[in-house]
């Protein structure tokens, strides 16, 4: 599906937000799967039905267990929209043809970094947000600890960190396989299984998520969380203290991504949320529910509580294209899974 008649779309999309009351928006259905903060998923259903009078069922998953979710009902969608989660799970459905095609008629209005994901998942899915990979830590845990705080991925497997680690499990959190596949365009992939089996031995527990190791990190059950920086902000606004660094070797940038899922029963609704999903007005509610990643759309203000992208030296080029590649991520995972977390690595 493209789409060629800008205008035609936009007069159709902007009549259907004030027919909130109207008996046939009543009779629509919407299904979505979301896989950013619960908060942000509940708020943009909120949103959305309060616009348009479209009933929409929003369901939470990761975005690895949203691929799978995907991949088990793909002869049967119930899915019409991929709302969020990291960009490679995006670009693997994308690959194995389980979202659509489509070009937005506000492509132009775009981050380069979507238009770019864009492109590399040949228009099957769109960048939405954009957020930056670190290391997070507990100043008074450190101070109990001893030494100064972690400020390079290196630093992460000094004996003093033993059980005091917390990331995502790469095989159910999307942000687990980017911490997988950033090492591994860092270091090189032996390198990089090398230093994932020195660090499991410093991992409390792999979180189910990305976004728990930094909530269990909060709550004292560890010093040290990898993730994302805009958690962090996210917890910091609720009281948390804890610093952010960028690691000194370098760090990926993820890109959220939006997809239209293939076959999907409400096409004509999907493709309606999609362009509400693109708009500075739907993207400004992410701060709303304290999510401070970076908007796709360029004519969203950036949160003075957030860098500017532009100013994150330590942000490498991402090779969203080689790690997004279904091949790929089932070596490096089979790798993880056979040579890091086993047993006889505790």
């Amino acid at each position: 599906m493209r789409c060629a008649a800008r205008g035609g779309l936009l007069v159709l999309a902007a009549a259907l937000l004030f027919v909130g009351g109207d008996a046939a928006a009543q009779a629509r259905r919407l299904n979505v799967v979301c896989s950013v903060q619960i908060e942000w998923c509940e708020l943009i259903s909120r949103a959305y039905q309060n616009a348009t009078g479209v009933r929409m069922a929003v369901i939470h998953r990761s975005s690895i267990d949203a691929l799978s979710m995907l991949l088990a009902e793909r002869q049967k969608p119930r899915t019409d929209v991929w709302f969020g989660g990291t960009g490679d799970p995006h670009l693997q459905a994308a690959e194995q043809g389980l979202t659509l095609e489509y070009r937005s008629p506000v492509f132009d209005d775009l981050q380069p970094w979507a238009q770019a994901q864009a492109r590399r998942g040949a228009y099957r899915t769109v960048g939405l947000y954009t957020g930056v990979l670190g290391i997070a830590y507990s100043p008074e845990q450190l101070r109990r600890l001893g030494g100064p705080p972690p400020r390079c991925w290196r630093d992460l497997l000094q004996p003093r960190f033993e059980r005091q680690v917390m990331m995502g499990n790469p095989t159910s959190s999307g942000t687990g396989y980017l911490i997988l596949s950033a090492l591994t365009q860092l270091f090189g992939e032996d390198a990089a299984i090398g230093y994932m089996k020195g660090l499991h031995r410093n991992i409390a527990q792999y979180s189910h998520g990305g976004r728990g190791s930094i909530e269990n990190m909060v709550r004292g059950e560890v010093a040290v969380a990898i993730g994302f920086l805009h958690d962090a902000i996210t917890a910091r606004e609720r009281g948390a203290r804890l610093e952010f660094v960028l690691p000194c070797e370098g760090t990926p940038a993820e890109i959220g991504s939006l997809s239209l899922i293939a076959g999907a029963a409400n096409p004509h609704e999907a493709v309606q949320f999609y362009e509400w999903a693109l708009s500075p007005e739907a993207q400004l509610l992410a701060r709303q529910a304290s999510a401070f990643q970076w908007p796709s759309n360029r004519q969203v203000p950036v949160d003075p509580r957030m860098p500017p992208a532009e100013d994150l030296e330590k942000v490498i080029a991402y090779d969203h294209l080689r790690f997004g590649s279904s091949e790929v991520r089932k070596r490096l995972l089979t790798r993880w899974i056979n040579e890091v977390n086993v047993p006889d690595n505790e």
